[in-house]
């Protein structure tokens, strides 16, 4: 009986003991879910304004994804636009090419009917140019060929020139021979063809015509032919025709 009396004294011994240590484990539970409670609250309420402007700045992201949108749109249709545009004008160009080569096989029609002196054999003389030179008295004889008739061959020949002109005093008639040293400009072509050559006139000679002569041998698939066209010098050297006027210097008193 006295061991039993000793074993419950211990035991509310250590219920004493262990009392206030739950009561103050319990008190600490509180004060840090209390803590806890002021914690988020203060974290909430710090935060909030983040949220604000992750949602502006998403606000202004959406309306510039908008603009770029519509801009991408509108540049879309200016290309749709631009292309559709080309592919017309690139029918257009290929309608007037057309219109364009008939138009040229009508005026080497005409032309053969209304100039024949100036063809030989399908070859035309398309035209002459007779531009000064750096040296004086010096120029660049250019004559443009072209073929009024389709053909498979290249037409070969020769062109001759001469120059017409007044030296002292009298009518001078002037070869390429004479100038140059070569008697003729020889051509092969098919479509066309510009012969040049610098010719260099005399001191003194006053030029006044041109004549262009163009001659096709006869061959296998041409006939002899020859073509011959006059131009004159006041319209392949008008600058050259221009009054100019004297000026009168008084001398200082």
């Amino acid at each position: 009986m006295a061991n039993y009396q000793r074993w419950l004294d211990r035991i509310q011994v250590l219920e004493r003991k262990v009392r206030p240590s739950s009561v103050y484990l319990l008190l600490l539970v509180l004060l840090a879910f209390v803590l806890g409670a002021l914690s988020y609250n203060l974290w909430s309420d710090h935060n909030r304004p983040v949220l604000e402007n992750n949602t502006e700045q998403l606000g202004k992201l959406t309306k510039q994804l908008n603009i770029q949108a519509q801009s991408l749109a509108a540049r879309n249709l200016e290309l749709a636009l631009s292309r559709e545009t080309n592919a017309k004008m690139q029918d257009l160009f290929a309608e007037q090419h057309g219109k364009e080569k008939d138009l040229l096989r009508e005026l080497a029609f005409y032309r053969s009917i209304m100039a024949p002196e100036s063809i030989a054999d399908g070859v035309a003389i398309h035209g002459l140019e007779f531009p000064p030179n750096l040296l004086p008295n010096q120029y660049r004889l250019k004559l443009i060929l072209t073929q009024l008739q389709k053909r498979k061959q290249s037409l070969k020949g020769r062109a001759e020139f001469s120059f017409v002109g007044v030296q002292d005093g009298k009518v001078a008639k002037l070869s390429l021979a004479t100038l140059t040293g070569d008697m003729s400009l020889s051509f092969r072509f098919r479509y066309f063809q510009v012969l040049e050559t610098e010719v260099t006139l005399p001191e003194g000679f006053k030029l006044s015509r041109i004549i262009a002569k163009v001659i096709v041998p006869s061959s296998r698939w041409t006939k002899g032919s020859q073509a011959e066209m006059e131009f004159s010098a006041l319209d392949l050297m008008p600058e050259n025709n221009h009054a100019v006027t004297d000026k009168i210097v008084k001398p200082v008193q």
